[in-house]
């Protein structure tokens, strides 16, 4: 995830892009091997300690349901339930902060802290992009698994269709393998589109003359009539409710 969103910020805060080609990616995993491994390892083992903690949980959990121990079960549960979300906190917080230590070169509290007012201070413009590009990557991820398995079908019928007896267990195994490609696709596209959007919002707390920003013209449009379309729905939604 750091070496994507090094590679995008290198891109991003860089006026003439054209230069900007393959060698952009080998000096982003360069930049992080020398100066960044220990922020990505401390993010890592923040998540391995909950999951361990989870791990452990699950063991005592089946120790207690085996025992009866019904109360000592349904502690257990939420405390999982609890880890869970904590865990689904902190991987946020961990990508926030991968894309702040990239743009910026902080270390990873740091990062974190500045990512998280970050986004507080521009929190409808994120959840607005955010929510769009989760539709965008979620159809992204439908279609090429569907087509995938569509296309292979039919090269398996019209090619193996004499000496195969089933063809749906090919079939699936092209769809999984499809769904998989198309997970760490949409995981690559996913944290170029947040590092755009963070170093987008950077650019404009840095630069408040529009003529020393990065960004470029299409991209500022984009993203504030997408903030504008999703405020709109918010106030339809809003005005809704309060009718019912």
């Amino acid at each position: 995830q750091i070496v994507v969103a090094l590679s995008i910020s290198l891109w991003y805060f860089n006026r003439n892009r054209s230069l900007v080609k393959n060698a952009t990616f080998f000096k982003a995993f360069r930049l992080v091997s020398f100066y960044h491994l220990g922020t990505a390892a401390f993010g890592s083992l923040i998540i391995a300690i909950v999951k361990t903690v989870r791990a452990i949980l699950t063991y005592i959990q089946k120790k207690a349901s085996k025992s009866k121990l019904r109360v000592a079960v349904v502690i257990l549960s939420v405390l999982k339930c609890l880890l869970w979300c904590v865990e689904k906190c902190l991987k946020f917080i961990n990508k926030q902060a991968y894309i702040q230590t990239a743009i910026f070169g902080y270390s990873f509290c740091k990062a974190s802290r500045i990512g998280f007012f970050l986004i507080l201070r521009n929190a409808l413009r994120i959840s607005a992009v955010s929510v769009v590009s989760q539709i965008v990557l979620f159809i992204g991820k439908v279609f090429i698994t569907v087509a995938s398995a569509v296309a292979g079908y039919y090269y398996l019928e019209i090619h193996f269709g004499e000496d195969l007896n089933y063809l749906m267990v090919p079939t699936l195994l092209i769809a999984f393998v499809a769904y998989a490609v198309s997970e760490m696709f949409n995981e690559v596209f996913g944290m170029a589109i947040s590092t755009i959007l963070q170093c987008f919002v950077a650019d404009e707390e840095m630069f408040e003359d529009t003529g020393d920003r990065f960004a470029p013209g299409g991209l500022a449009g984009t993203i504030d009539s997408t903030q504008q379309r999703y405020k709109k729905n918010k106030m339809k939604q809003v005005g809704v409710e309060n009718k019912s």
